[in-house]
């Protein structure tokens, strides 16, 4: 064998190969530079020189039979010590392991299985768990509950049975944890489903594989995916693949831009930024939100809002058909939201103001002080214009009332100031001699 700075390379395949045979050979590798040349002896009579010569330590077996089967005698020793070996380490592993034939005898069981077995009460020559076994497999898994009489509880194990050489082999974990941690999550997911059972908001929920773990009553309704579908647990792109055969998700141009559409819709929900109206094909209009959840489970929310859009629209055209009265209304009209900035004015007063400072500032946004000053600067003096600012900023306590302010031309114009349900405020001018609002 060499030597290097680290020992004699492979002196630990050395020693389990003769360390049983002669028990002095040291565990350690020796090192060459103060190795004495050292004589083993074994109990069968053989006998291991080692030599250092040179970088390299010579070892010479000298058996005690020159017969040809020493040899033999040595491979066969070294075979029954690994199994002795291996023997032991299965009989000690903290793991139930047994063996039994095809028809379900007991061969061989580890301690483990023997204390289990004193745990559960009685003794059989068949196995304690009830396995459900093929030889058309060689590898299959059970899962299986065991009742330990003397502890009183029950235990749960994952078992694993290999079959070769005309022999079953059985490995059972306990996984009372993992059996806790799903009766948990299955108590939770039910907690759930009971929560939002009564809402008219569809809900989806996908685990970190993106597969249907929870979804409620909403969802067949608003989808029109019916309950066998959404039972069988499909994944995510299955999921919106449906919604769109049954045409509840906005037509996308071809294939290739529905496939980029779905993995734009996932990537955001990932990011919590996915939210969108979808108009349908059938008239109807869904708010369709998703939101990532620990450890990369999705939900996605599907929300009928077709009546609040069509609301929203009626609303829309009567504030567009208010507004055109507005326009064409005779006094010249000027509205200021609760903080004073100008929410609307009409035509009238775009053309009474029209050849003076005001109209600069007949600007969407601009403040009743601003706007206020250019009407002052081409009026009289008189204080109603800083009574006016003052009330446009007034919240509690306000009642319409009027005014008479003298123009630099001469004119008279009568204001009205009245109150709006916004806290809002509404300012009418007329040249006077017309007819007053």
């Amino acid at each position: 064998m060499t030597a290097t700075e680290n020992g004699v390379k492979d002196w630990a395949g050395f020693h389990a190969c003769f360390g049983s045979r002669f028990g002095k050979l040291p565990q350690i590798s020796p090192d060459i530079a103060t190795h004495k040349d050292a004589v083993l002896k074994s109990a069968d009579g053989a006998i291991l020189r080692l030599q250092a010569v040179g970088r390299y330590l010579r070892m010479t077996l000298v058996e005690a039979d020159d017969d040809a089967n020493c040899f033999a005698a040595h491979r066969l020793f070294l075979i029954t010590k690994q199994m002795s070996q291996l023997h032991n380490m299965c009989h000690n592993l903290p793991y139930v392991i047994w063996q039994t034939t095809a028809e379900g005898g007991l061969i061989w069981q580890n301690q483990a299985y023997l204390s289990l077995r004193d745990d559960v009460g009685g003794h059989t020559a068949h196995s304690l768990f009830d396995l459900i076994l093929s030889k058309d497999q060689t590898t299959v898994k059970n899962r299986q509950s065991l009742h330990l009489s003397f502890q009183k509880k029950t235990n749960w194990y994952d078992i694993i049975s290999i079959w070769s050489q005309n022999v079953w082999t059985h490995s059972a974990v306990n996984i009372n944890e993992i059996i806790k941690a799903e009766t948990a999550q299955r108590n939770f997911v039910q907690t759930l489903g009971k929560t939002f059972a009564e809402m008219s908001i569809g809900l989806a929920v996908f685990d970190q594989n993106h597969r249907l773990v929870l979804f409620n009553p909403a969802l067949i309704d608003l989808t029109s995916l019916g309950a066998g579908f959404l039972s069988e647990r499909p994944i995510l792109t299955h999921f919106f693949n449906q919604l769109r055969e049954n045409r509840i998700i906005p037509e996308p141009r071809n294939s290739t831009a529905w496939c980029q559409q779905l993995k734009e819709l996932v990537s955001r929900s990932n990011e919590g930024a996915y939210c969108a109206t979808w108009m349908l094909p059938n008239g109807l209009t869904y708010r369709v939100r998703g939101r990532p959840h620990p450890n990369g489970a999705l939900a996605f929310l599907f929300e009928n809002i077709s009546a609040e859009i069509s609301l929203t629209r009626k609303f829309r055209t009567k504030l567009d058909g208010l507004g055109t009265i507005i326009q064409n209304l005779e006094p010249a009209l000027i509205v200021f939201d609760s903080l004073g900035q100008i929410r609307l004015s009409n035509q009238a007063y775009a053309a009474l103001w029209a050849d003076t400072e005001a109209a600069a500032t007949n600007v969407q946004g601009r403040s009743i002080i601003e706007v206020s000053r250019s009407w002052q600067a081409t009026c009289q003096p008189t204080p109603v214009w800083g009574d006016l600012r003052d009330y446009a900023i007034t919240l509690e306590g306000r009642d319409r009332w009027t005014a008479l302010v003298t123009r630099e031309s001469g004119d008279t114009l009568h204001c009205a100031i009245s109150p709006l349900p916004d806290n809002g405020t509404m300012v009418c001018f007329q040249v006077s001699g017309t007819s007053q609002m």
